[in-house]
């Protein structure tokens, strides 16, 4: 009845504020928001290859070769490296490989659709669906970098909607905790 009582109003709304904040900045600024991600990843690929090469290098396992990791963990410096000096040539590469994958997905569940699903509700649903994932992944495979600004700004799009939505949510939340029973809040 009063489960309301124990949500925190405050930390709802600094995800809402912090939602809101990321959302704008994706939807004025989605080139360097695409860029700043994949640095950002760069840095984190570096720092798990860097871990990689160093145990690596202190492993002893009879089934597995040490020098084995340290090749893996060498290849994700490299990685890491382009994408901190090359962002752009790796947005482009991600892109590509996101429209293949999206050409195949759909595909693939054009094919299910075809031959699997026997309601024809649910056949038509995943049909279009399914359609409107090669499309989208033609566009991507044509147009990787407008792609991927475009699906930034809609990721922007969506955390101004969710932020708007977590905040009007955890200022209501605060009102209503003002109703919650004294008996109740004692037994936290």
């Amino acid at each position: 009845m009063y489960e309301y009582c124990d949500l925190r109003w405050g930390s709802i709304v600094i995800s809402g504020f912090l939602s809101l904040i990321i959302g704008i900045a994706l939807l004025v600024f989605p080139r360097v928001a695409t860029s700043l991600i994949v640095v950002f990843t760069g840095l984190v690929i570096l720092v798990l290859a860097g871990i990689l090469i160093a145990e690596g290098l202190f492993f002893d396992s009879p089934g597995i070769s040490r020098w084995g990791i340290v090749g893996i963990g060498g290849l994700g410096l490299i990685l890491g490296l382009i994408a901190i000096l090359f962002p752009d040539w790796l947005i482009l590469t991600a892109g590509i490989l996101i429209g293949g994958s999206l050409i195949i997905f759909g595909a693939l569940m054009l094919f299910t659709a075809a031959s699997i699903i026997f309601d024809f509700l649910v056949r038509t649903i995943v049909a279009f669906s399914s359609m409107l994932a090669i499309l989208v992944g033609i566009y991507f495979l044509f147009a990787p970098d407008t792609s991927l600004e475009i699906f930034t700004i809609v990721v922007g799009s969506f955390l101004i909607i969710y932020g708007v939505i977590r905040l009007s949510y955890g200022i209501r939340l605060r009102s209503w905790q003002k109703t919650c029973p004294v008996s109740y809040l004692a037994r936290r």
